[in-house]
């Protein structure tokens, strides 16, 4: 067996802890648990404020657009019917003045 292999052996060898150990990781885990989110977060709220404010801002927008979309195609079709209307009034006064013209 080589050194490397003797070391190695040796490192990996179990051992007790330390008195009090268990308690002290517990403490820390404690505090740690406690102080996560302040730790990694500070401004928290503010960030989620802030992300509320670009998430009704946005869906406010997308919302007057898809609006302004409906309102265009409502008055899209209401064009194309009063075409409609218009164009078979119109043939009708024309098949009249036809009908007008062949009597005389």
């Amino acid at each position: 067996m080589s050194r490397f292999d003797k070391d190695l052996q040796q490192s990996l060898k179990r051992r007790p802890p330390p008195a009090g150990f268990a308690e002290r990781v517990l403490a820390k885990a404690r505090v740690a648990k406690e102080h996560r989110w302040t730790r990694f977060f500070p401004g928290r709220w503010l960030m989620a404020g802030a992300a509320a404010v670009l998430v009704l801002g946005f869906g406010s927008f997308e919302y007057r657009a898809h609006m302004r979309q409906i309102e265009g195609e409502r008055t899209k079709q209401q064009v194309l019917y009063a075409l409609r209307l218009t164009g078979s009034t119109l043939r009708n006064i024309q098949e009249r003045v036809s009908l007008g013209q062949q009597r005389k």
